[in-house]
């Protein structure tokens, strides 16, 4: 970090003053910030977790080589392709009674393979951020075999570019491609396979390959009915070739998919490739810059960026919710979406940064399943889907949509309580206790009374209910009793350490899951503003990570961490916690190159901890909870500078600041909603306006603490007193020599191939 640098110094010079519309004005060559980010491949990618990616939320694909077999591979997938045997009638057999893992798994769908006619030596490969793409060369004994390849946000396939220089004997020799169909089993039937298992499994039929108008089709049939299909196709053009592929899922329909994947290429087709370059780049540069961040930490900025472009490869509003791989397929143990802590993580980091249109699937999500989920899952693990209803519920809340809360979650939240209260008795002092449940992964699946887990999730529960329902004065007498129940209810068990799992159980081993502190993160049913909440969950935090020096943390315990530390302001301990992620230093999971995260030995991919990782970067800079908006909550004491543009809070407010030399200079703040407006800033006495315009009043509340009448739609800038800087963000530079830090570097491969052995058809 360079301390001297103040972000002013790199403004470039405009004419634009503040304006009467508070308008921040941005100084970002996009094109040149996001390349700095750009995952870089100095070695062979030789395996899926050393590959590079593309994807538009539904279909994509990772690319890396295969020595062994001298070939190129693009691994397709598509989230919505999975079985269905327990629901013939339906794309997915998820939420079907009797259905499990086994039956709604997501299966392979193939890779397309590009085969060099001379042997591959070496690959070097860009990926490329700011256009969604990327680019490469597989460098061969007898030339090279240059490459370009994106997911086109607005169709369904993929496509590559290739220019072949390869020559023998002075002549130009071609390579090939070949479709290598996915096994189409349950990976989890491969990972956990037992002999009563292979006799009960029943395989899929083989898939059939043919071709239709000169186009090649592999039909997959299932067993439950429908199948799926992929198509590709090469043209030629220019002096380099097109690779369409498409993947198309039109199951429960029959002989459907291939003719959608059919006319998906000719589609492509019928227009220029510039067309569908131009196209896919412009919705990406547009997604990009509804948001912004920068901050001093070189290799953490890049993280961040990194995983705002993976979200939109992996989440798109009309697809389904994003499972623990998204599009890039691998044969893993968990070949789905999991509720006991992971969809949750996964969703967060759309809110703040702006991104909640391609989190609409989660709402889906919940919408679909919720009658199924609540009637099934509401036994000892009631907790994981209550909890998950919190990220439906923040959503709204980030989008300020009040009615949405009222009218979608609060009917929701009615049916989860009744369950909890199936859970509620009354100890000999007449105070409510919780009968035996899970807090998620201590000692497995065992109940505990009292689990801070669901005390915390029903409080939230509770308080969240009286809060809309008196704002719409609904359910009076509802309320009564809500708050009774409150009132009623029994404290948090607590030992010297702090905050217990559960009344009979202390955290007495190391734990990676932090159930028992939801009630500070993401709840805040503990108030860290609160002198004694914030001693309490200080000293849990403290000792969960401690206990047993950390031996069974992994990834997402360490970014959990961070994020309990930011929400008690304690930016240094947050930084370092996310610095030994960064670092890797995460106990038996992996952070590997392209930013994926692994547990289970390497080979089980899980999503979720990289995309809270970002989170929990936004939170260092700008939290929302308690109905205050605090900017730059828990900034490292080593972080001078920072700025942001347009990230969200709650209220559906959008937020821009600039912190310069340890001080904030100044805050805007544009309402969406039309909320009230309470802005905490730790580092100012005062609040003035100074943007021009309407006069917006602005209550000194108490210390650090403003607010704001913004009415819906108005904007307003501020700063603790007044200056002559303009209103405007630009990126902190870094050394050139510590850019693009992602991507496989000079002798840094992995030691092995983590792959579980796979047959190429069903079980032998």
């Amino acid at each position: 970090m360079i301390k001297s640098f103040s972000i002013y110094t790199f403004f470039i010079s405009a004419s634009l003053f503040i304006t009467a519309k508070a308008q921040v004005v941005e100084q970002i060559d996009w094109s040149s910030f996001m390349a700095q980010h750009d995952l870089i491949w100095e070695e062979t990618p030789l395996q899926w977790n050393e590959g590079a990616f593309t994807g538009n939320g539904q279909v994509g694909m990772m690319i890396y080589a295969n020595m062994e077999d001298n070939r190129f591979d693009f691994h397709i997938g598509r989230q919505d392709v999975t079985d269905h045997k327990k629901a013939p009638n339906k794309k997915s057999s998820m939420g079907v009674k009797g259905a499990d893992l086994y039956d709604f798994s997501r299966l392979d769908i193939g890779r397309m393979v590009l085969r060099p006619a001379g042997q591959i030596q070496s690959v070097s490969m860009r990926q490329d951020l700011w256009n969604a793409e990327v680019r490469g060369t597989v460098f061969t004994s007898l030339g090279e075999i240059s490459f370009k390849a994106f997911t086109p946000y607005d169709r369904m396939l993929n496509i590559v570019e290739i220019t072949s220089t390869e020559r023998q004997n002075g002549k130009k020799v071609d390579y090939k491609w070949e479709w290598i169909p996915g096994n189409p089993i349950s990976p989890r039937v491969i990972t956990k396979l037992t002999p009563k298992l292979k006799d009960s499994y029943k395989v899929n039929p083989k898939p059939i390959i043919r071709e239709l108008s000169g186009i090649s089709i592999c039909e997959q049939s299932l067993l439950a009915g429908g199948d799926y299909a992929t198509a590709w196709s090469e043209d030629s053009l220019g002096g380099k070739a097109i690779m369409y592929i498409a993947i198309a899922n039109e199951i429960p329909a029959t002989g459907v998919s291939t003719k959608v994947a059919l006319q998906t290429i000719n589609d492509a087709r019928s227009i220029s490739n510039k067309e569908l370059i131009t196209t896919h780049r412009n919705w990406w540069h547009k997604y990009y810059k509804k948001s912004f961040i920068t901050m001093p930490d070189k290799r953490m900025e890049s993280f961040y960026w990194i995983q705002i472009y993976k979200m939109a490869t992996c989440s798109r509003a009309d697809g389904p919710a994003l499972d623990l791989m998204g599009p890039f397929f691998k044969n893993t143990s968990w070949p789905g979406l999991w509720w006991n802590l992971n969809v949750q993580l996964t969703y967060w980091p759309f809110n703040t940064s702006n991104h909640l249109d391609i989190a609409e699937n989660f709402i889906k999500l919940i919408d679909n399943h919720f009658k199924y989920m609540v009637e099934h899952k509401s036994g000892e693990n009631l907790g994981d889907f209550a909890w998950a209803t919190h990220n439906y519920w923040l959503i709204f809340k980030y989008k300020g949509d009040d009615e949405a809360i009222q009218k979608k979650w609060v009917p929701k939240a009615i049916e989860i309580l009744k369950k909890y209260e199936t859970k509620m008795i009354r100890n000999v002092d007449g105070k409510i206790e919780l009968t035996p449940m899970g807090s998620p992964e201590y000692h497995g699946f065992k109940a505990f009374p009292n689990t801070n887990y669901n005390l915390a999730i029903l409080r939230w529960l509770l308080n969240a209910l009286i809060e809309s329902n008196e704002k719409f004065n609904q359910h009076a007498e509802d309320i009564v009793k809500w708050k009774q129940i409150l009132e009623d209810l029994i404290d948090y068990p607590i030992d010297e350490n702090g905050l217990m799992i559960g009344s009979n159980q202390p955290v007495d081993m190391s734990h990676r899951h932090y159930s028992h502190l939801l009630a500070l993160y993401p709840l805040f049913q503990l108030n860290p503003d609160s002198p004694e909440d914030l001693e309490l969950v200080d000293k849990s935090v403290v000792h969960w990570h401690k206990i047993e020096e950390g031996s069974k943390l992994v990834g997402y315990s360490y970014t959990g961490a961070a994020s309990l530390y930011a929400a008690l302001g304690r930016g240094n301990e947050a930084n370092e916690l996310l610095q030994d992620f960064l670092d890797g230093n995460i106990g038996t999971a992996l952070l590997l190159a392209n930013t994926f995260y692994m547990e289970g030995n390497g080979r089980n991919p899980v999503i979720e901890t990289p995309l809270s990782t970002a989170a929990s970067i936004l939170e260092l800079q700008l939290q929302s909870w308690g109905g205050k908006i605090r900017v730059f909550p828990a900034m490292p004491e080593s972080w001078e500078n920072a700025a942001f543009k347009d990230l969200r809070a709650q209220g559906g407010f959008l937020v821009s600041a600039v912190r310069d030399n340890g001080e904030t200079k100044w805050v805007s703040i544009k309402s969406l909603s039309g909320k009230p407006c309470t802005l905490k800033l730790l580092d100012w006495e005062n609040a003035i306006q100074i943007s021009k315009g309407k006069k917006i009043n602005i209550t000194k509340n108490n210390e650090g603490e403003f607010r704001i009448d913004l009415k819906k739609g108005e904007s307003i800038s501020i700063s603790s007193g007044k200056i002559n800087e303009k209103v405007q963000i630009s990126p902190i530079k870094h050394p050139e020599n510590s850019l693009n830090y992602y991507g496989v570097k000079k002798g840094m491969n992995l030691k092995e191939i983590m792959e579980y052995y796979v047959p190429l058809y069903g079980l032998d």
